[in-house]
């Protein structure tokens, strides 16, 4: 299943939210909502919302 994505605040790095989803069910996150979660990177909290992800089309069944 595709993984939701964002960028690092401070080094802008790429970074999976530990989240997966269908397209379908990610445009339907309420767009104000704040999601918490701890990066694998920097093992700090960060906030993302809709706005600042996307999800990774190279996990998609069928993508190379």
């Amino acid at each position: 299943m595709p993984k939701i994505m964002i960028r690092r605040p401070i080094v802008g790095t790429r970074v999976s939210t530990g989240l997966t989803t269908e397209m379908i069910v990610f445009e339907s996150i309420e767009a104000d909502l704040k999601i918490p979660m701890r990066c694998p990177a920097c093992l700090r909290m960060h906030n993302w919302m809709r706005k600042d992800a996307w999800i990774d089309k190279a996990d998609s069944p069928g993508d190379a």
